[in-house]
């Protein structure tokens, strides 16, 4: 299932889902650049609640919020402020067929990485990209283009430059991935992706340390999970300790593992925990290309 498009004159809704936004991050100017989209925006009750371990409200209250953007007639798409931590909490108190019979965008990363395999589990796509929070002074303008022609199906296709860590080749397959550690957190979930499915891995991740990449890695392949996709597509990989005491980049370590994989695989793509941070359709059929020139993904219709 595809979510409609926005166009002008459509409402955005802007909640909290994992963690409370910083004062920083309220006092963002993200509420003019939707509007400057022609959006009108829709920001919930509880955006800036606050509880224990930096929650945004309990894990119930704020899968009550959801829930209520997603049954809104008005609201067309929604966006988590920001990640942190707590969406897993969120999933027991969702009734995902509300999903379902009210599809609409929902939009996020890092820690939303758990409700976006949440919707592709009911088959309902998604938009892993920039969140509200990061619409601050210093934004680059790639990010919130990128966010828009996501939002206003104008998104077709990415190319990146080559690089030596690249597999060449072509692959097609559904769009799956997000945050490495939480996808490793939902193998075996009932919400966990089925690998069996043609699948194209998107993987990133912030401020972890070499040996915990090397774990997840290791993991993912003695599961089967890295043989069975059609495609890898390696994002931002940022702030890793560890790298000078390993001797090698988190890149070097991650494509000790892609290598061997006789499928396409893509590093340098511009997504994740830095800018430019480009949006992708999750759950979406996409075709990757690798070859001498660098890599493409195209969206298929």
């Amino acid at each position: 299932m595809r979510p409609q498009y926005l166009q002008p004159g459509d409402t955005i809704a802007v909640i909290s889902i994992a963690s409370s936004p910083s004062e920083k991050q309220l006092a963002a100017n993200w509420k003019e650049q939707f509007e400057s989209w022609g959006l009108k925006v829709k920001i919930g009750e509880h955006l800036a609640d606050k509880i224990h371990y930096d929650f945004a409200g309990s894990h119930e209250l704020r899968a009550q919020e959801l829930t209520k953007m997603v049954l809104d007639p008005e609201v067309k798409a929604i966006v988590s402020i920001r990640g942190g931590y707590g969406t897993m909490h969120t999933i027991k108190y969702l009734d995902m067929e509300i999903f379902r019979q009210n599809p609409k965008w929902i939009i996020g990363y890092s820690d939303i990485t758990v409700l976006h395999f949440a919707l592709q589990k009911i088959g309902l796509e998604s938009i892993h990209g920039a969140m509200p929070g990061t619409f601050e002074p210093g934004f680059d303008g790639f990010s919130q283009n990128s966010l828009k022609d996501a939002l206003f199906g104008k998104t077709k296709e990415y190319t990146t430059p080559a690089s030596k860590y690249n597999n060449h080749g072509q692959g097609r397959g559904r769009l799956i991935g997000g945050n490495i550690t939480l996808l490793r957190n939902l193998l075996s979930t009932p919400i966990d992706h089925n690998w069996d499915e043609p699948t194209i891995l998107f993987i990133e991740d912030i401020d972890e340390h070499m040996h915990k990449i090397d774990s997840k890695m290791w993991h993912l392949r003695e599961t089967g999970v890295l043989a069975k996709c059609k495609g890898i597509i390696v994002g931002y990989f940022t702030d890793i300790a560890d790298q000078d005491q390993w001797q090698c980049s988190v890149y070097d370590l991650i494509h000790s593992y892609t290598r061997e994989l006789d499928i396409p695989v893509i590093f340098d793509f511009p997504c994740g925990h830095e800018f430019p941070n480009a949006s992708i359709y999750l759950g979406r059929e996409i075709e990757i290309n690798v070859d001498e020139n660098g890599g493409r993904i195209t969206f298929l219709p």
